[in-house]
């Protein structure tokens, strides 16, 4: 996204603990690889580490960035290992995110939810990160308004709505669950942009490490399907997961940004990998274009699943 890409922010009622949902827009103006408007994002999740291979899938995400314009990075969360951050001026920010991903080279905007591992510090820290001005006298690319937020993307006539909840809050207990599912149900109900992605940390359906999540299963999968979410992308898990649409809803992985595991193919799984790598999403009026990658940039799978669902 060019630097001088317009952007709105509205403050939404707060509907989480300690949180301030966000709504934002931003407009700008890619061709898909067919040559037509598209919105084109780079998602990634697990990442945090610092270490060899964050800093290979960094420069695999950059390459890609270059031949492929993208609008922004989307995280998946665990975004600072092992325990998140404890303020804004944590050293963290700089040896595991601004020096991993230079601006020189992926100089857009990463929009990010929390993962778990980044609760164990200050969670409330990685939203005031947002904004900061760094020792260069530049404004930092971290994009996490609230716990959770809504952002819209648009180029052309193609529109996309990328909300970004807070798994936590549905795995942790009733009350919280019951907060953030209301919330989640406004914004969705609200949407009518032509496609809507949802970003989490932790994965309703799975074949990795940790399986399906009962509690996503049980309260989230419900409200994508009733909405017509057209993805539901998410982490946790350190691998990358194609899996089929269940009720109309394409489920994404994308966690091997900073480590790798084993994941066994299931009976929904179209394409699993436990190497490390990111995917790229493209959508235009009619589809939305899945790229899965490893670390040095290698399209491991690709697909294209038609507007209608």
């Amino acid at each position: 996204m060019k630097s001088s890409a317009r952007l709105h922010i509205l403050i939404l009622a707060g509907l989480l603990v300690a949180a301030v949902p966000i709504t934002a827009q931003q407009r700008d103006t890619a061709p898909n690889d067919e040559g037509t408007p598209a919105v084109r994002l780079l998602l990634v999740g697990d990442w945090g580490t610092g270490g060899a291979g964050a800093k290979k899938v960094a420069a695999a995400m950059a390459a890609r960035h270059a031949a492929h314009p993208a609008h922004a990075v989307i995280s998946t969360g665990d975004n600072i290992y092992p325990s998140g951050v404890s303020d804004v001026d944590d050293t963290q920010w700089r040896t595991k995110f601004e020096n991993i991903f230079p601006a020189a080279r992926l100089p857009i905007p990463f929009w990010a939810v929390l993962g778990n591992h980044d609760y164990r510090k200050n969670p409330d820290a990685q939203v005031a990160y947002t904004g900061k001005r760094l020792a260069d006298g530049s404004i930092t690319r971290w994009r996490m308004p609230g716990r959770a937020w809504s952002t819209v993307f648009t180029a052309g006539d193609v529109t996309l709505r990328v909300i970004g909840i807070d798994t936590q809050q549905l795995v942790a207990n009733a009350e919280s669950r019951r907060k953030h599912l209301a919330w989640i149900d406004s914004v969705l109900s609200a949407s009518k942009e032509a496609h809507v992605m949802v970003v989490g940390h932790h994965p309703v359906y799975s074949h990795g490490h940790y399986g399906d999540n009962a509690a996503m299963k049980k309260h989230l999968a419900p409200l994508l399907r009733r909405h017509k979410v057209r993805v539901y992308c998410n982490g946790h898990e350190h691998d990358l997961q194609v899996l089929r649409r269940q009720d109309g809803v394409r489920y994404l992985i994308s966690g091997g940004g900073g480590g790798k595991r084993p994941s066994t193919p299931g009976v929904n799984t179209e394409f699993a990998s436990g190497s490390m790598g990111f995917m790229e999403l493209s959508f235009d009026a009619k589809a939305m274009h899945v790229y899965v990658l490893d670390a040095s940039g290698q399209v491991l799978h690709a697909f294209k699943d038609a507007h209608a669902q």
